[in-house]
């Protein structure tokens, strides 16, 4: 299929771009080290994590808290940008050379576990009761633990009221509206010159579509590893997306390429030329920050046509190397990281409001603006939510970059609704094995 992008920008650099979470990474070339960790050893520990900063620079002071608490332990930390970490675990893990603690995210916690690569929890000593097992089972497979999540968040759709008001359009009831309602409160928006409706920047996310497909009593994956979703379901989703770039609710389609490339803080939302958009809800206080005014938090469409399509996703999870050096200090590190104040104190809600449920409540009050925005929507959406997906098959973290590919040509006309969505299910089978 060609593919038609005035733009000139690479898919790379738009898969790179930080929209939505929704960055590539290279998956693990060579089976880690099988000799399942030391029980005690030296106290050495090398500790892997991705972030901003301000995350570095918190994750710096927990590290100078639990060593202050714990002597006769050692700490490299290695901090890391997203897509760099994964090159860098890749490399690692190949050579045999694992970190001991470090950060994992779904779309490539089951590779690296197939893999032999990571310590099922159940082998190490940490206090995990005060996480629900809902959300401990985020993190399983196969009878076995091989994340701790370390926070949980919820997409969401932020809205500028301002832009809203602008345009003179009144603010939906987001418990009843419908994705049509979206796409005619979106289309009203444009219409009405005050901003775009809606970048479309977040529908090439296989999170999203994953969204609108539970809601038909589907979903991305099967408990098996499959394809859990029909094609009619994938072509009424293209078939979305082209009637709301006819409506005027989106741009054309050199318009959503240029924005992707833009990057997250560069996107319509954070400059205040943009209405709406989805993102996660640990996302909100970059983007406000970025804005320089308040976001409202709406839920996503369609919850209550059939039934409720979002869930509370894991933000991302602390794992174990099975190479660990020091089973005991890998313990006592994740375990004060899950469960200490002043870990915490520090943490907050940046990596997902705390999985520790006790700990949840206690920082509670103490959370900025942004993140008890994400919390409040969290804590009223709870109890209508269903049961969260299953681990991602091995091979899904290139998901995200079939769906971009295929988005592309969708929106530049290059394929139809049907063309879009069976390329997509063919490259996706393929990449998972189904």
């Amino acid at each position: 299929m060609k593919s038609t992008n005035p733009s000139g920008v690479s898919r790379r650099t738009l898969a790179k771009a930080g929209i939505f979470g929704a960055a590539t990474a290279p998956l693990l070339a060579a089976c880690g080290n099988g000799g399942g960790g030391a029980e005690k050893g030296d106290g050495e520990l090398d500790f892997w994590w991705w972030g901003s900063d301000p995350r570095h620079e918190y994750t710096q002071k927990i590290v100078d808290a639990f060593l202050a608490k714990n002597d006769g332990i050692t700490i490299k930390p290695s901090p890391n940008e997203f897509d760099s970490y994964w090159d860098a675990l890749n490399v690692s893990v190949s050579g045999g050379n694992a970190p001991d603690v470090l950060q994992q995210d779904e779309r490539y916690l089951r590779d690296y576990a197939d893999k032999n690569a990571l310590l099922a929890i159940e082998d190490l000593d940490i206090d995990l009761s005060n996480i629900e097992e809902g959300t401990l089972a985020t993190g399983q497979f196969e009878g076995k633990t091989y994340g701790i999540p370390t926070g949980v968040n919820a997409l969401a759709l932020l809205v500028n009221p301002a832009l809203v008001t602008a345009a003179g359009v009144a603010m939906p009831d987001d418990k009843t509206w419908t994705w049509a309602d979206f796409m005619q409160f979106t289309t009203d928006i444009s219409k009405s010159g005050a901003a775009i409706g809606n970048s479309a920047i977040t529908y090439s996310n296989e999170s999203l579509f994953n969204v609108f497909a539970r809601q038909r009593g589907e979903s991305l994956y099967t408990d098996d590893g499959k394809l859990g979703f029909t094609e009619p379901t994938m072509n009424a989703w293209w078939q979305m997306v082209l009637d709301m770039r006819d409506s005027g609710a989106i741009p054309d389609a050199s318009t959503i390429v240029e924005s992707f490339a833009a990057g997250q803080d560069q996107a319509p939302l954070a400059t205040g030329t943009g209405a709406t958009e989805f993102y996660w809800t640990n996302q909100i206080g970059a983007i406000q920050k970025v804005l320089g005014s308040d976001l409202v938090l709406l839920r996503v469409p369609g919850e209550s046509e059939n039934q409720p399509g979002l869930y509370l996703k894991s933000a991302m999870y602390w794992s174990v190397s099975r190479s660990v050096s020091d089973k005991a200090a890998a313990s006592k590190l994740v375990d004060f990281l899950l469960n200490s104040d002043e870990s915490l104190d520090l943490m907050l809600g940046d990596r997902g409001l705390p999985s520790n449920t006790a700990q949840r409540e206690r920082i509670l009050p103490m959370l900025p603006p942004d993140q008890k925005l994400g919390a409040d929507y969290i804590a009223a959406l709870t109890p209508d939510l269903g049961e969260g997906p299953v681990v991602p098959p091995i091979g899904s973290g290139t998901a995200a970059d079939i769906m971009l590919g295929v988005f592309e040509t969708l929106i530049f006309d290059d394929t139809t609704v049907e063309e879009t969505t069976a390329a997509f299910m063919e490259q996706l089978s393929a990449e998972i094995g189904a």
